[in-house]
């Protein structure tokens, strides 16, 4: 072998090597702005989903889930599955939450209709508060979660900005 064919083996090997490092740092920064954006949609649906919960209190007659609500749940939900499965619990957690607030919410409005006495009675608005403090602790604690695993996003609506300090 010449001295010519070692140094073009070696160029090509070099060359072989930075585009295999090449490969590999688009494909991790692809990764890293899909986490990204997936991050940033799933905080933005969680927003709508709480505000529409925030809403809950000052409505006069609970008409059940908005399709807007639900859609902005199941949105964060599948963005949860598809992009940060290990956020699962948190995920839980709030839907847990969720299905005890509707719950609650149609059991007042049913009670509301068949004895307005019993439900003015009822405590409606601390028992709503106290379910509403879960809700929020649920909702936080799974953006924080979302924010640790991409980093500090700068996203407009963020989910504690629909609670009132």
């Amino acid at each position: 072998m010449s001295a010519l064919q070692y140094h073009v083996l070696w160029l090509a090997v070099a060359l072989a090597c930075i585009a295999l490092a090449s490969a590999w740092i688009t494909w991790h920064q692809a990764r890293r702005d899909l986490r990204r954006r997936q991050a940033e949609e799933a905080l933005d649906a969680l927003a709508r989903y709480a505000e529409w919960v925030a809403q809950q209190r000052r409505v006069v007659r609970f008409a059940g889930e908005a399709p807007s609500a639900h859609a902005a749940l199941v949105k964060a939900r599948q963005l949860q599955q598809a992009g940060f499965p290990e956020l699962a619990p948190a995920m839980v957690g709030l839907l847990e939450v969720h299905a005890q607030m509707l719950d609650f919410l149609w059991r007042q409005q049913l009670l509301r209709a068949a004895d307005p006495e019993a439900w003015l009675e009822s405590d409606h608005d601390g028992r709503f508060l106290a379910l509403w403090r879960e809700h929020q602790l649920a909702v936080h604690q799974l953006a924080e979660q979302l924010r640790e695993r991409v980093g500090e996003l700068a996203v407009d609506a963020e989910p504690e900005s629909v609670y009132p300090v």
